[in-house]
């Protein structure tokens, strides 16, 4: 057996558990994740909104949200894609993870939220950090928050908020 059999192994395993290298759709998959779990109401009728240009709108809270098309993005380039977009205007940011828990729906549905927020990942990142190494972010499929690296980026994905125009 050549030496580095071993280590192969063991990130493969990592892979698989830590969901890299796959650009998976958030399907609610319970019980993975780590954190508190979320204490989120019901879906409100006719709640959210998608327009042509991507925009969905909360017509609950009165913010604009925005799912990025990339699933694997470290903390940095989230926030610099928040930042930087100019869809509709600009004035983006990154979430709250208040944010992000008020938009998790158990059962509404395959990812616990409105379809419309369906994303390439696993985990979306929040703007808050825990310290200066670590962000919390928000898993939909479970409905954990939890804290990462800011460099780590495999299955993390970016949205972007911002008040009402």
């Amino acid at each position: 057996m050549k030496p580095w059999h071993g280590v192969g192994i063991m990130v493969l395993s990592l892979v698989l558990v830590w969901g890299c290298g796959t650009p998976e759709v958030l399907q609610g998959r319970e019980g993975q994740g780590r954190g508190q779990p979320s204490r989120a109401g019901t879906l409100q009728p006719e709640r959210f909104s998608k327009a042509a240009d991507g925009v969905i709108t909360d017509r609950a809270t009165g913010l604009d949200w925005y799912v990025s098309p990339q699933p694997h993005n470290s903390w940095h380039e989230a926030k610099a894609w928040t930042e930087h977009l100019t869809v509709a205007g600009g004035g983006w940011r990154l979430p709250t993870l208040a944010e992000l828990k008020a938009l998790y729906q158990k059962g509404a549905s395959a990812i616990h939220t409105d379809p419309a927020f369906q994303a390439p990942g696993a985990w979306v990142w929040s703007g808050e950090l825990k310290d200066p190494s670590f962000a919390w972010g928000f898993a939909f499929y479970s409905g954990l928050e939890g804290w990462h690296s800011l460099d780590y980026g495999c299955g993390r994905v970016a949205f972007a908020v911002r008040s009402r125009k």
